[in-house]
């Protein structure tokens, strides 16, 4: 019994594991949540460009300011391309109107 904590391959072992078993946490705790942020920040990105398109395409359709009177369609043209909630889909094009008008 003794001779297996004696032996110097045994404790290489051990700290081997140990090492792993800390390193995984670590992953866990720090890495994957950074790379789930990541994939939010692309997508939230992909959903501002197809804001910004929707509300070009209205400004392009409607060329005075009636546009405004047609955002309901733009809403709902952005949850079905991107298939998000309508809170979000209005909240993306508010804030592209928005950056439209302060130009």
């Amino acid at each position: 019994m003794s001779a297996i904590f004696s032996s110097t391959g045994s404790w290489l072992g051990l700290l081997g594991s140990v090492g792993l078993l800390l390193a995984s946490h670590l992953a866990k705790k720090y890495v994957i949540p950074f790379l789930k942020i990541g994939k939010r920040q692309h997508y939230a990105q992909y959903i501002v460009n197809i804001a910004d398109e929707i509300t070009d395409d209205l400004i392009n359709k409607y060329p005075n300011k009636s546009w405004l009177k047609h955002l309901d369609e733009a809403v709902d043209t952005l949850i079905a391309i991107c298939g998000i909630g309508t809170d979000i889909a209005r909240r993306a094009i508010n804030a592209s109107v928005t950056r439209k008008t302060t130009r």
